[in-house]
């Protein structure tokens, strides 16, 4: 549809368009543009968002038949452009180009409501069929290109909020699984940047694979967005192809569309310029960068997206997770992402207790400095600092400080909010916490990590009827969360309901009878006053010391179960004095019999839980 062909005013910043008298203002102050100048524009406003091809721009700006110098008379007309609008090239507001392919209007527009409407139509099924876009079959997407482009004009409900499906692989290798998996995180990871924008997280995104026939009406009601993104992806001949959507809920009906190539080195711009094409459709920003997109080994990015990929299966994931991060760094030491994802990998092994956390938690403050030289605005460098400052350093303050920043860079980071809401705990500041964990449950509305994170904090606020219905809605989701049985239990545990609590911490044993599993075990044996099966545990869990690590707070918890608080008190020493992870549980329950000891308060002050 031609600009040109009705009476309309767009306006962005202090400019405005007015397409019947093929004027720009500025301010009310007309500025001088000649005519091919300002057909460009015309162009660039009518596809905002979108690639403007440079046969495109011939096109329009050179009618058939009529020979120039097109390359030439295109690079004046823009770089004219460019000047009337106080644009740069180098970091653009307005036009960025694309090399050798085009240029894109990135700017939020505003077209006068007044302006007529095109009649809206809605196209045959079997011509807008979403297989056939996913595919990239280049009849349907012509046809789907059509409509957006009829639809452009009307006036669209704000989103505000936006679901990515999984990208479907359509490289015929069901080996390529993961590349489609790490490219649909990635592109969450991108648009999360947008600000003020709700992204869901990738773990409620992908509870969706492999569920082409629901509805997109119905996943978009689950998820509670108003947006949703689908696609395709295919990895062949050293190329990266991806297909992609935008849906809007209300209507079901496409926003955007695009399809996109490159060589695979250049995934992470091919990444960047869908997020910001769908950032112009949600008239939203990205947060600021300092850097452009940068070019990968694609070696290196395969065992990238492989290393996140064993990371997401928990505990037992974690070790090969570690493995591969460290082979991307080997790969490509410039690689801010793997510095930080092997951080992360870290910051899991002392969580999960398969390392010491004076070993881990040095090793990943290191890799997360790393990462922050390597590119100053990444998320998850950020929040791993917290992490380390939270659990290894004991300075709240300035974890709180590392929180808020990786927060302001991507809003929507959700592993940054589940931390800071756990950190909140730590504190007794349940309040904040709960806040702050059902802010992470919005961005992660169907997967269990909600309502376990929720689930622990109530139960380490006592509240633990709330507790233990957060907790079973969360293995409702899925049953073999091996930690919800383990809070579960606890809270249980907390009610005097032994039975209930040794049946849940019974399941967590079978599902992983890794150690903290069996301190969890033998601490309510202990309660429950079943000392001899509590002493058994105790005795498996120093002969596991034997050939793995087990953490001092483990050992802890069963002899405070048992009420032998001097044993207690000197593992928990034993933790404090190698900055053990499981110090900070001195505020849970599992450790109120110590609150009536002199020692409890100072090792309060002493690791700032005071």
């Amino acid at each position: 549809m031609d600009i040109d062909s009705r009476s309309v005013k767009i306006r962005f910043d202090a400019f405005e368009v007015d397409t019947s008298t093929k004027e720009l203002r500025k301010h009310g102050t007309r500025l001088r543009l000649a005519e091919q100048p300002f057909q460009a524009l015309s162009l660039l406003l009518e596809q905002r968002g979108r690639l403007v091809t440079r046969e495109e721009f011939q096109k329009r700006l050179w009618p058939e038949g009529v020979f120039v110098d097109f390359e030439r008379g295109l690079n004046k007309a823009i770089n004219r452009l460019r000047e009337v609008l106080g644009d740069d090239a180098e970091r653009p507001r307005y036009i960025e180009t694309l090399p050798q392919r085009g240029y894109r209007f990135i700017g939020e527009v505003a077209v006068d409501a007044a302006a007529p409407q095109p009649p809206v139509t809605t196209p045959p099924k079997s011509s807008i069929s979403r297989r056939s876009v996913l595919a990239g079959v280049a009849g349907s997407a012509a046809v789907i290109g059509t409509a957006v482009a009829a639809w452009r004009w009307v006036a669209q409900a704000k989103i505000e909020s936006i679901a990515v499906l999984p990208l479907a692989n359509l490289s015929g290798d069901p080996e390529q699984e993961f590349f489609a998996d790490g490219m649909t995180d990635e592109l969450i990871g991108e648009l999360a940047r947008i600000r003020s924008l709700r992204v869901i997280s990738r773990t409620s995104a992908m509870l969706y694979k492999g569920r082409a026939k629901k509805p997109l009406r119905e996943i978009a009601r689950e998820l509670q967005v108003d947006a949703i993104v689908e696609g395709s992806v295919a990895q062949s001949g050293g190329r990266v192809r991806i297909a992609a959507q935008l849906i809007r809920a209300a209507d079901d009906r496409p926003v955007w569309s695009d399809r996109y190539e490159r060589p695979l080195a250049d995934v992470l711009a091919l990444q960047n310029e869908v997020a910001r094409a769908i950032a112009v459709q949600v008239r939203r920003q990205l947060t600021p960068e300092t850097r452009r997109p940068r070019q990968v080994l694609p070696e290196a990015h395969e065992t990238y997206l492989k290393a996140y990929a064993s990371l997401y299966q928990g505990p037992l994931g974690t070790p090969r997770s570690l493995e591969l991060f460290r082979r991307t760094i080997e790969l490509d030491p410039e690689d801010a992402n793997a510095h930080a994802g092997l951080a992360e990998a870290l910051c899991y092994a002392g969580i999960f207790t398969l390392r010491p956390t004076e070993e881990t938690y040095p090793e990943a403050r290191k890799l997360a400095l790393r990462a922050l030289e390597l590119d100053e605005n990444n998320a998850s460098a950020h929040n791993v600092l917290a992490d380390v400052k939270k659990g290894y350093d004991w300075d709240f303050a300035a974890a709180e400080t590392e929180y808020r920043r990786a927060l302001e860079l991507n809003p929507s980071h959700l592993l940054t909010r589940l931390w800071l809401a756990e950190m909140w705990t730590r504190l007794g500041r349940f309040d904040e916490a709960i806040a702050e964990s059902r802010r992470a449950g919005a961005l992660d509305p169907v997967s269990p990590l909600g309502p376990n994170n929720l689930g622990m904090i109530f139960w380490r606020a006592g509240r633990y009827d709330e507790a233990i219905a957060s907790l079973r809605r969360a293995l409702e989701i899925l049953p073999g969360l091996v930690n919800a049985w383990w809070w579960q239990g606890l809270a249980h545990a907390g009610k005097r309901d032994f039975a209930k609590a040794l049946e849940c911490l019974r399941r967590a044993e079978k599902l992983n009878p890794g150690p903290m599993t069996l301190g969890y075990l033998g601490h309510v044996l202990g309660l429950a006053g079943e000392r001899a099966q509590a002493l058994e545990v105790l005795g498996r869990l120093r002969a596991m010391s034997a050939t793995r690590y087990v953490a001092p707070v483990d050992f802890a918890a069963i002899h405070a179960g048992l009420r032998e608080w001097e044993a207690a008190m000197e593992w928990m020493e034993t933790a404090f004095a190698r900055r053990n992870h499981g110090v900070h549980l001195l505020r849970a329950p599992l450790f109120e019999g110590f609150r009536g000891d002199r020692r409890y308060a100072s090792f309060l002050r002493r690791t700032g839980l005071a």
